[in-house]
């Protein structure tokens, strides 16, 4: 399994790391173990690529929209609605 997809799914179940991840994603996922090419993927927050890396369907990954949901959508000033709509 990529280590990347262990970061996310940690990123699911894991207080202490949904907490690190928000404060500092790139040192998080330093910390995580993930390689430069997994954080680079990582905080360009492109689901496309992610899903691509992971050689999963996109359609079929739902993990990432609450992923952006859970971090992005507090702090950008997008509504929830306009991130689902750029998500389709």
């Amino acid at each position: 399994m990529s280590k990347l997809l262990d970061y996310l799914n940690a990123l699911d179940t894991d207080a202490a790391l949904i907490q690190t991840h928000k404060n500092d994603p790139e040192q998080a996922a330093r910390d995580f173990g993930l390689s430069v090419d997994e954080q680079m993927i990582m905080l360009r927050q492109d689901r496309r690529e992610i899903s691509a890396f992971l050689d999963i369907p996109f359609r079929d990954f739902d993990a990432l929209d609450s992923i952006v949901t859970r971090f992005d959508h507090e702090d950008s000033g997008v509504s929830l609605e306009m991130e689902e709509t750029l998500a389709e």
